[in-house]
């Protein structure tokens, strides 16, 4: 019985190895090259994507902080000051100011004299729409006809519809009244007065 097996000659040694050389390569570009290059074209695109979403966060943030700056800008006073007591007048521009925001609080503090001035403390908490929104109300607060001035502003929305969104704005205010052509004294704090010094009868 004759063997079937013989040495391969040079050529197909050569051959050979070429053809070993290609099924290396073929498997190295469909099972290597191939995913990598899917990588990295997939890496590629969520860097970009992170990019523009950066790009646009960085854009809001820097909005917001001018919104808010803006805001803390609105504190200047007006020229009338009106006498004691209008309390009900200030409460009524309140009310008409606020009705159009989604919700408001306002509570009062004691009046408190100095002198002449008289000084109405308030805190308001109210949901605008959106921050141009809260910016008109904040400013036609500061304009108003009653002298008024704010502070301690603080504004909070929710996440990234923050500047698109509802925004909740809270702050301290003031009312300054004058005691001059009050009609009432009524409400206002009793002022402590040291009494009279007595004198002294002369001595007989």
């Amino acid at each position: 019985m004759k063997s079937l097996s013989r040495e391969f000659t040079t050529r197909e040694k050569i051959l050979l190895l070429i053809l070993a050389i290609l099924l290396v390569l073929v498997v190295y570009y469909y099972m290597v090259d191939i995913p990598l290059r899917s990588q990295k074209d997939s890496l590629t695109s969520e860097i970009s994507a992170a990019q523009s979403e950066y790009d646009i966060t960085h854009a809001k943030y820097n909005e917001y902080l001018k919104m808010q700056a803006d805001m803390e800008k609105v504190t200047e006073e007006t020229s009338v000051m009106a006498s004691y007591n209008n309390r009900s007048q200030e409460i009524a521009f309140l009310n008409d100011l606020f009705k159009n925001t989604l919700q408001y609080s306002v509570g009062f503090s004691p009046v408190t004299v100095e002198g002449d001035q008289i000084r109405r403390a308030f805190t308001v908490s109210f949901t605008a729409a959106s921050y141009k929104q809260a910016e008109k109300i904040l400013k036609k607060l500061a304009d108003c006809n009653y002298r008024c001035i704010i502070s301690d502003i603080t504004c909070s929305g929710n996440g990234e519809e923050a500047l698109d969104g509802p925004v909740t704005i809270s702050c301290g205010a003031v009312f300054f009244e004058t005691m001059v052509d009050r009609t009432t004294d009524a409400g206002l704090p009793v002022i402590a007065q040291a009494p009279a010094p007595v004198e002294e009868a002369p001595a007989e």
